[in-house]
């Protein structure tokens, strides 16, 4: 099993393994992007551009998604699309959104060549309603006598809230790993929901899970939900998952036996951790857990 990266809450990581992929990817800007670009966009020439970045502190810095890809116009321009997930309302997103597109800039500064058009793309699915305004009205200036030197820029909202199940199953996106991503994502907090209509959430791409990209996607999915439900919450789950309509019950099995595997490791790092609140040394705690040397690091 994938390990999550660390810093990256379950919502973050599930999200990341979706949107990293190119299909999914093309699939939901498709959808989100104006018309007017999205006519003008050269979708093969879509890439991630995450793993290009030879800058660390660049590399560090992103924990979303950053794709470019080439631009129909009247002569040839790159345009770059940053995807920026969030679980929970942000008050002022622009700030980090900002921040990410200078970062943008000053890469493409640093390999010498013209600053490319960005376009940050907020991918949302939290509880609370999202207020989309712009920067300026943040600003108590109700006469706008500083509006030139604020830097007001738009960003594509998608709220997942906004579509019904129906929609993402059967009238938007045309991905179907996209589709099952986004209403688990878009359900994730609904426990009830999630219980009703799992199984059929699962269905929607059961003609890849004898494939590896299938299993793998399956597998992320059931991740996600391990790590985002509380305990008494995973035997239901477990029971959901034995319904998938191609090998349920062995991936069931399977789940279950690294998430017990999973429980006993929380018990060891718990363990190291009390452990080193008491300065204890990282080769006794070694001997003690059976932890790696490096994981205790």
């Amino acid at each position: 099993m994938k390990k999550k990266e660390p810093n990256l809450s379950p919502h973050d990581q599930f999200f990341k393994e979706n949107f990293s992929q190119k299909d999914e990817a093309v699939s939901f800007l498709k959808e989100v992007l104006p018309e007017k670009i999205k006519s003008n966009i050269d979708f093969d020439s879509l890439q991630i551009d995450n793993q290009s970045f030879t800058d660390k502190e660049l590399k560090e810095y992103f924990s979303d998604i950053v794709y470019h890809c080439k631009y129909k116009a009247s002569k040839e321009i790159k345009i770059s699309f940053l995807f920026e997930h969030k679980s929970y309302f942000v008050k002022y997103p622009h700030i980090q959104l900002l921040k990410y597109m200078i970062k943008l800039w000053e890469y493409d500064i640093k390999q010498n060549r013209p600053i490319q058009p960005v376009i940050p793309i907020i991918v949302y699915h939290g509880k609370q309603k999202w207020e989309k305004k712009p920067l300026s009205s943040f600003f108590n200036d109700p006469d706008s006598d500083f509006k030139n030197f604020i830097p007001d820029f738009d960003y594509i909202l998608s709220d997942l809230s906004q579509y019904t199940d129906e929609q993402i199953r059967n009238q938007v996106f045309d991905n179907l790993f996209l589709k099952t991503a986004l209403l688990v994502m878009k359900n994730i907090f609904d426990d009830r929901k999630l219980e009703a209509h799992l199984s059929d959430y699962f269905s929607i791409a059961k003609i890849y899970y004898e494939e590896e990209k299938g299993l793998k996607f399956l597998e992320a999915v059931i991740r996600y939900l391990f790590y985002t439900k509380d305990e008494n919450k995973k035997e239901d789950l477990v029971k959901i998952i034995e319904q998938i309509p191609i090998r349920g019950e062995e991936i069931a099995m399977t789940i279950a036996e690294k998430y017990i595997h999973m429980g006993k490791e929380k018990g060891k790092m718990e363990t190291a951790v009390n452990m080193l609140k008491f300065k204890a040394d990282i080769n006794f705690i070694h001997q003690v857990t059976g932890l790696p040397l490096d994981e205790i690091k």
